[in-house]
C-alpha cells in the first residue's frame, strides 16, 4: 500500500513539475507544435451575409449548399468553391457570394496563424431552428 502511495506522489509531482516547466520555459507550445497543436478557423460573430430571396421562400424552395472555403492567415476568405449544389442556381450563387464576406479568427498551428481550407454548409430553409449558417 505504501509503495502505491509513493508511486502516486511521484507521478503527481512529475505532473506538477512538467506544468510549471511548460509555463516557465514555453515547453508546452513546443510540444503542441510537435504534436500538431492546431485550432480550426472560428467564424467571428456578426450578421451573416446570406439573404434568402423572399420569392424563393414563398415558393417553398429550400436547399443546402456545401462550400469549400480558403481562410487566410488574417481570417479573410480569398477563395470559394462549390463542393455540392443545393439544386437551385440562385441559392448557390447567394452562398458563393456571401461566403467571401465572412470573417474568421484564423486557424492556428502551434502559435502561428495559418491559412487553411474548410467546409462551410449554408442552409436555406423556412424553418426557424436551422443551424447558424442558415440563409435568411
Amino acid at each position: 500500500m505504501r509503495r502505491i502511495l509513493v508511486v502516486g506522489l511521484l507521478v503527481a509531482t512529475a505532473a506538477v513539475g512538467y506544468a510549471v516547466a511548460s509555463q516557465l520555459l514555453g515547453v508546452g507550445g513546443f510540444l503542441d507544435r510537435v504534436r500538431g497543436g492546431q485550432r480550426l478557423p472560428v467564424l467571428q460573430s456578426g450578421e451573416l451575409p446570406f439573404r434568402y430571396p423572399l420569392r424563393l421562400w414563398r415558393e417553398g424552395v429550400e436547399g443546402e449548399v456545401l462550400l469549400r472555403i480558403h481562410v487566410t492567415a488574417v481570417g479573410t476568405v480569398d477563395s470559394v468553391e462549390l463542393e455540392r449544389s443545393s439544386g437551385h442556381a440562385e441559392l448557390d450563387s447567394i452562398a458563393l457570394r456571401g461566403a467571401r464576406q465572412l470573417r474568421y479568427d484564423p486557424a492556428v498551428e502551434g502559435e502561428q496563424p495559418v491559412a487553411t481550407w474548410a467546409m462551410l454548409p449554408v442552409r436555406f430553409t423556412r424553418s426557424t431552428d436551422a443551424g447558424t449558417t442558415e440563409g435568411r
